[in-house]
């Protein structure tokens, strides 16, 4: 239980601290306190799904993909709030190992997610034109499709339930913006993120326990990783 809380702890912290950082420097804060912009991204999960072992059997579902999307960001300088539409694809796998052999199939699988995030950030101005920061927070991924060989995903019951594919990230990285004008800028950040298991994966694991009768086996669902680049435009206020 300690660990599901870590990493709520970890934020509430830094955002504590980039908020005491926030009212000390609040006097001499730029007049360009404000900004939005818009921006493309690319970024997949490289892990996820869920497997089961026994002494005689194991059995894994893998669900990695890839694609790339558009964002919108509304910036306060210690902090980014952002709205995302994202679609990817990739190759579900399923491997069933028995006796010394081995089966796998796999499926082509899309997804389309819509994302909402929040990081906090702490900006140090390199010159001029150039500012970097460190990036910690969250993003909320609500799958909107999920596809298997162009059908939607049905959950162990039969029904279209590509929701169960939402989850929650917590993602780190850094960035930076350029000034191409007194108002207008680049922004590019590159985020890892590591999510929590959603509903599809604990589904995952009731399918190893329904196809593994008769034989104490151990599931696990699979840790869900990847990255996220995003390259933007943004306008100060």
């Amino acid at each position: 239980m300690a660990k599901k809380f870590f990493p709520i702890l970890v934020l509430a912290v830094f955002f504590a601290g980039t908020l005491a950082a926030q009212e000390r420097e609040q006097e001499a804060a730029p007049a360009g306190l404000f900004s939005a912009g818009v921006g493309g991204l690319i970024g997949g999960d490289f892990g996820g799904g869920a497997e089961g072992n026994a002494d005689v059997v194991s059995m894994k579902f893998t669900t990695p993909y890839f694609g790339g999307g558009a964002y919108a960001f509304f910036d306060a300088k210690y902090a980014e709030f952002s709205l995302a539409f994202y679609g990817g694809g990739g190759k579900f796998k399923q491997t069933m190992e028995y006796g010394g052999t081995s089966q796998t199939g796999e499926v082509d699988s899309s997804i389309t997610n819509f994302n909402i995030g929040l990081l906090g950030k702490y900006p140090f101005a390199i010159n001029d034109k150039l500012a970097l920061f460190p990036l910690l927070g969250i993003d909320y991924s609500i799958c909107l499709s999920a596809k298997r060989d162009e059908k939607e995903y049905k959950n162990k019951d039969g029904n279209d339930a590509s929701g169960d594919f939402s989850a929650l990230w917590f993602k780190f990285g850094g960035g930076g913006d350029f000034s191409l004008t007194e108002k207008v800028y680049l922004r590019l950040e590159a985020l890892y993120g590591i999510r929590l298991a959603n509903k599809a994966e604990a589904d995952m694991e009731d399918i190893i326990k329904a196809r593994v009768q008769g034989v104490d086996i151990k599931t696990k669902t699979l840790l869900g990783h990847g990255l996220t680049v995003k390259l933007g435009v943004g306008y100060s206020f």
